[in-house]
């Protein structure tokens, strides 16, 4: 497999290669560490960051192409309609900033362009906040965030991704998807992701928040009876209680029902643990897979 340097994916996005190895080590896309530790991107990576920033058209026959070929991908600037002639990059570093500084009139304005630029509402959410919300987290780690900012762009993010939803037409003729995190993992931003990413395809999808014992699931379950149960998995606080505690809320489902599991708290050594239908690792993955059980 092909494996790029964080220079030569800069040079095949348009953007500066800072700006890539921030990206790269806020996690959006996996990289791999050579042993001397340097950042190597596979071809699927770039694929991905190609998707993200809508600019895979531009690239035909990036799949299965060789070093020849990738030789002629050359910078490309892709421009949003806000009326400045940002580029993408320049438009992720400016909701950041005003994420940081709590201005939600300007992340909106921002997040709407990048809609307008032909992005669906859930991959425009998922371009802008999801690198904020992950560099917000390593700031606050290393202490250069306060808590109240970190706390406050969060509840800006829910809303954007609330207004987002409240425009998408519920079908009530859809296939029903609920989900959300466990007992512990207070993390409430990526089962709204996936909410707003169901809804999109149609489907009749209800996110019910997060912090939620397993028993809420099963009880859940009975009342909305769902094609689709996901579970977030962002943080655990006791790995062994959640295993038993999900695998005994999986004996209550009904056969029909489908569990779908995704996160970063949902590690290779987690997943085999766990009785579930299939582990989504992105947004995409998670619709792609839903579309198989929508009837």
């Amino acid at each position: 497999m092909i494996h790029y340097s964080p220079k030569q994916v800069a040079q095949r996005l348009g953007m500066s290669e800072s700006s890539v190895k921030r990206w790269l080590d806020q996690g959006t896309v996996p990289i791999l560490r050579t042993a001397g530790g340097h950042r190597r991107v596979s071809q699927e990576s770039v694929e991905q960051l190609l998707d993200q920033l809508k600019v895979s058209s531009v690239f035909p026959g990036l799949r299965g192409i060789d070093n020849g070929a990738a030789d002629v991908l050359g910078s490309v600037a892709v421009l949003a309609d806000d009326g400045q002639g940002k580029t993408i990059e320049e438009v992720v570093e400016a909701f950041r900033d005003a994420l940081l500084d709590g201005d939600e009139s300007t992340c909106r304005r921002l997040l709407d362009s990048i809609i307008d630029r032909g992005h669906s509402p859930s991959s425009a959410a998922n371009l802008l906040i999801t690198p904020a919300m992950h560099g917000f987290g390593h700031q606050w780690e290393r202490g250069e965030l306060a808590i109240y900012q970190e706390r406050r762009a969060c509840g800006i993010s829910v809303e954007l991704l609330a207004s987002l939803k409240r425009q998408i037409p519920v079908s009530d003729k859809g296939p029903v998807a609920i989900g959300g995190s466990p007992e512990g993992d207070q993390f409430h931003l990526p089962t709204a992701m996936v909410e707003l990413a169901l809804c999109e395809c149609g489907w009749n999808a209800k996110s019910l928040g997060c912090n939620l014992p397993m028993a809420e699931f099963s009880a859940a379950v009975q009342e909305y009876r769902p094609r689709v149960l996901w579970i977030s998995l962002s943080w655990l606080v006791d790995e062994r209680k959640f295993v038993d505690d999900f695998n005994a809320m999986v004996d209550t489902l009904p056969r029909r029902t489908v569990v779908l599991i995704g996160g970063r708290a949902a590690t290779d050594s987690l997943r085999p643990q766990l009785r579930y239908t299939g582990h989504c690792d992105s947004i995409r993955h998670l619709t792609d897979l839903a579309r198989r059980f929508e009837s």
